[in-house]
């Protein structure tokens, strides 16, 4: 009792409130437990105290709650939202959701191991602030530290409890019966009692998992690799007996026996690979298809590694598989699909349309493709891609009508869909995606093309401002694809992002597109993507005002586009990045440029919204091809786009507001915005101030509630002081750092027109 009396004094000594906290109360001994049932029985300190779930408390302590002495608090583990608040937090910045989501999956909230694998990852380079969002990249890797950590809560394991745990590290979820008879009923009895692994009941059968992932980390990091890899092959063997027709059943035993001490099983590898690239997992399928050598076991293997080849952005790979093949061994429809094969990797994944052109002229006179309708589809779909719609719905037609293969129709309907949808009928567009996405479920060849089916369906729908119905498209495909590893993952993410530009949703766009731009430039598997990523990040970089960064990016844009549809884009990305940096005359002049380049191909829908982005630098000579255009374009932009220009053209400030409303019901935010800035300047320079307030006001709203927009109408309406058109260039050169000489002679003016121009400027 001395030494309790003496613990006692010592800690509650002096005149201070004592505050006591004991860590892991269940591992105190007796003494220990009396010293604290004194504290807190007489008041003589505050008392804190842990102890896990998992173990028993001390019954002394156990007394202490029950009598009312000590509140008990049980802490659950973090939710899935909690863990973002607390690494945001933690990390004293946004954190992407998918990076949170891994975190959480991993942790599942225990804040013990993400503490510890948070540390980690920063550490090694693998958890690192990405454009102000914190982003993890690669496969955990468990620390001693945090290894000793779940060791100690894994406990003392016997051979028999330690083997199934191995095999559920290597194989979970697996199945009761299976899991029992691979080891025994007493260790599957032993580590559930130990709250170790966890069972749930499916369809009468019981599944098996570990209780935490993070178990299953530590026993395959700290396991013996021999030990495993038998374990896989037996656990591989005894699903090969069970039926299970689910592809994730498939994929799982090849990966077992993958990864196993078995002898390869092409059959199984082949037919695993299938699946992957189905459910568009293009990593997974190249390690069945690298492994299984499947390129080697024929034309369906190698057909089936090619497309893998390109899913993971390796198209010189895949060519030089595509040459490789002989020729003399194949047959007459097998040397057709390797014709199919060359001319798509040349046109997209190699970006080479006019070679692509050579190679389908040399192919058609091979008499193995007389009537070949995947080749005439291509012809269909390199005029569509040269931008030549009328040959390209011309030849479209022509194979609609010889009754096309499932591979002949996608590719038709591909090159329709560019086709109609840039010429501004998206009517004709709609029949032929949802045909076209059916057939794309069926076929490993096809589906190929699924991701650029439904990015031109969505690209249509802008054109003619169905915006919400794009979003809705955009969504169901991100449902099931956006997760997926590999290339396909980058246009998923680009296919959102261009739905986030294009309703103005700045911050998320560029979020994405800096990402996807940096990664696009390490693939090949679609130049046009790559293409369409720099465009989209020029046009988000601009309407934020960031026309320095926007002009970078323009200067090698030519030499990166080689596709005649895209150009008109890019001299529009071109007049974008001018306006940002306040050269408003040159943007006006690109803008008509790109328009002319639209119209002379016939892209009348392309060219509404190039003239449209005219309108919004203040071009007022647009309404007359404008009201042409309600004639020949498709959907509710035309005529918003229209009633914008009539507004300017006839100095109307009503119309202007009206045209703001007409834009932002069809969601198109930033067009929005600039019609009612617009709105506001004109009514201010007519001396109409509360009109202008008002239209201003909502300009500022628009531009508010999507973050970072700033665009020159928008930045002209607010101006305290408005300064002319060339002043404005001007002060923006100024800022970006050019000297007089050098803004004079991009802007064709005398240096001494420049100084005078900086000196109203700042009188103003």
């Amino acid at each position: 009792m001395m030494v309790i009396h003496t613990v006692i004094e010592a800690l509650t000594a002096g005149d201070k409130p004592v505050v006591v906290a004991v860590d892991d109360v269940h591992l105190l001994d007796d003494l220990s437990v009396v010293v604290i049932q004194q504290l807190v029985q007489r008041g003589l300190a505050r008392v804190v105290l842990t102890v896990r779930s998992t173990e028993p408390a001390p019954d002394t302590i156990t007394t202490l709650w029950k009598d009312g002495f000590l509140n008990r608090i049980d802490l659950d583990p973090l939710r899935e939202n909690d863990t973002e608040r607390l690494l945001s937090q933690a990390l004293a910045g946004p954190v992407a959701p998918a990076t949170a989501a891994e975190l959480w999956n991993l942790t599942r909230g225990n804040v013990l191991f993400l503490r510890h694998l948070v540390c980690q990852e920063r550490d090694a380079g693998r958890l690192v602030s990405d454009v102000g969002t914190w982003r993890w990249s690669g496969e955990p890797v468990v620390s001693p530290t945090l290894a000793k950590l779940i060791t100690g809560q894994l406990g003392s394991l016997t051979d028999d409890t330690a083997e199934v745990l191995d095999y559920l590290a290597v194989g979970e979820p697996i199945d009761g019966t299976v899991l029992e008879i691979l080891t025994s009923p007493h260790a599957v009895k032993e580590v559930h009692s130990r709250g170790l692994i966890d069972m749930t009941s499916d369809n009468g059968d019981i599944a098996v998992r570990l209780s935490h992932p993070l178990y299953g980390e530590v026993r395959r990091s700290t396991g013996n690799l021999l030990q495993l890899r038998r374990l896989r092959g037996r656990l591989a063997t005894a699903l090969s007996t069970r039926a299970d027709p689910a592809p994730a059943a498939l994929l799982r035993r090849a990966l077992l026996r993958l990864e196993s001490d078995l002898p390869p099983d092409l059959g199984l590898y082949l037919a695993a690979t299938a699946t992957a690239l189905r459910l568009h997992d293009a990593l997974l399928a190249l390690r069945f298809a690298d492994a299984g050598h499947i390129s080697d076991s024929g034309f369906q293997g190698a057909m089936l590694h090619y497309w893998v080849l390109n899913y993971v952005g390796r198209a010189q790979d895949a060519f030089t598989l595509l040459e490789a093949l002989d020729q003399n061994t194949l047959t007459i429809e097998e040397q057709r699909r390797l014709s199919v094969m060359r001319v798509g990797t040349l046109c997209w994944s190699l970006g080479d349309p006019e070679r692509a052109m050579q190679e389908l002229a040399i192919a058609k006179v091979a008499p193995y493709n007389h009537k070949s309708s995947e080749l005439a589809a291509f012809e269909a779909l390199l005029e569509s891609v040269q931008g030549r719609p009328d040959h390209a719905i011309a030849a479209g037609n022509v194979v609609f009508q010889a009754a096309p293969s499932d591979m002949a129709f996608v590719l038709t309907s591909c090159a329709l869909v560019i086709a109609h949808g840039y010429s501004g009928n998206a009517a004709k567009v709609f029949p032929l995606t949802e045909r076209a996405s059916a057939l794309v479920a069926t076929s490993s060849d096809a589906s190929a093309l699924e991701y650029g089916i439904v990015y031109f369906h969505i690209e249509a729908m802008f054109i003619a401002g169905y915006l919400q119905d794009a979003e809705q498209v955009m969504t169901r495909f991100v449902e099931y694809a956006a997760n997926t590893p590999g290339t396909v993952g980058l246009f998923v993410s680009l296919l959102h992002s261009y739905v986030d530009l294009s309703r103005g949703r700045l911050s998320a766009a560029l979020e994405v597109l800096n990402r996807v731009d940096r990664e696009f430039r390490t693939t090949t598997y679609d130049r046009s993507a790559v293409v369409s990523c720099r465009v989209y990040l020029i046009l988000a970089l601009s309407h934020r005002g960031d026309g320095k960064r926007a002009a970078e990016l323009v200067r090698d844009l030519d030499t990166l586009n080689p596709y005649g549809f895209l150009r008109s884009a890019c001299t529009l990305a071109k007049a974008w990045a001018a306006a940002a940096q306040e050269m408003i005359a040159e943007a006006i002049r690109l803008a008509r440029k790109a328009a002319a380049i639209a119209a002379d191909r016939g892209h009348f829908g392309q060219e509404l919204l190039c003239l449209q982005a005219a309108s919004q630098f203040g071009d007022r000579t647009t309404a007359h091809r404008l009201n042409e255009l309600t004639g020949l374009v498709d959907g509710p932009r035309v005529h918003a786009v229209a009633l914008h220009a009539n507004g300017l053209t006839s100095v109307n400030g009503e119309k202007l507001a009206e045209a703001s409303l007409r834009y932002e019901e069809i969601g198109d935010i930033v067009a929005a915005t600039d019609a009612s800035a617009q709105a506001g300047t004109l009514f201010r320079e007519q001396q109409h101030h509360g009109s202008a307030l008002t239209a201003i006001e909502r300009a500022r709203t628009l531009a508010g509630t999507h973050r970072g927009l700033n665009t020159p109408a928008l930045r002209h309406a607010v101006e305290t002081t408005p300064l002319t058109r060339r002043q404005r260039e001007i002060v923006a050169l100024v800022s970006q750092g050019f000297t007089n000489k050098e803004i004079a002679e991009r802007l064709g003016v005398s240096i001494r027109t420049v100084e005078g121009h900086r000196y109203h400027a700042r009188l103003r």
